[in-house]
């Protein structure tokens, strides 16, 4: 009587234990499955754009654009397309970057400037209608010249100008990006030939600039 009663206790004592082993297999593979759950489609696609935004950060290179001529600067806007207008205290141009002179302008006192990361730059000094002004243009570059950063591309007589009470400033547009992706404006108040005026941004895999359209 006394091994049958001994035996009765021995099972009931598995059995529970075989109870709380099972219940507790159980509640480990929930949380188990509930970590493994698949993200929803719109959680990786929003993972997807920020891993992507995150590399385009960090692949994108910004060339440096030098000021033209020393002076006093102000930032206009025309839509979309920045432009640098210096009001010179020297009567001398130099190339803000290395590249080409796409164009000479027949006044001599305007061009187009290729430079060598693929931004193409309209520089123009004084007015562009007043043809009577064209003696006091002295271009030093030829149209299709290759020139290096800080070479002397114009020389004008500012007290002739003056005089004459033409405009003397000076504008630096930002025409297309054939690499470029964004634009920074990094001009001072006050810009010495050569310092920083814009920064064009070349995004790997794009084409074109969407602020230069």
């Amino acid at each position: 009587m006394m091994l049958a009663v001994m035996w009765a206790m021995t099972a009931a004592v598995l059995g529970f234990m075989a109870g709380r082993v099972s219940m507790y297999g159980l509640t480990m593979g929930g949380e188990e499955e509930e970590r493994e759950k698949p993200s929803s489609s719109a959680e990786r696609k929003g993972r997807e754009r920020h891993g992507r935004g995150r590399r385009a950060q960090e692949n994108e290179k910004f060339w440096s654009v030098g000021s033209p001529v020393s002076g006093q600067v102000t930032i206009k806007r025309e839509g979309e397309r920045p432009s640098i207008v210096i009001h010179p205290d020297t009567d001398k141009i130099y190339a803000p970057a290395g590249g080409k002179i796409t164009r000479l302008f027949p006044m001599g006192n305007a061009f187009l400037f290729t430079t060598e990361f693929g931004a193409e730059l309209y520089i123009q000094v004084g007015e562009g209608n007043d043809e009577l002004s064209v003696r006091h243009y002295r271009p030093r570059i030829l149209q299709n010249e290759v020139v290096g950063r800080g070479k002397l591309l114009l020389e004008f007589d500012r007290q002739s100008l003056e005089a004459e009470g033409a405009s003397l400033d000076v504008c630096v547009s930002l025409e297309n990006c054939f690499y470029g992706s964004s634009i920074r404006l990094t001009a001072k108040e006050h810009v010495k030939s050569g310092e920083e005026i814009l920064q064009v941004g070349e995004a790997l895999g794009l084409e074109t600039c969407p602020n230069c359209q």
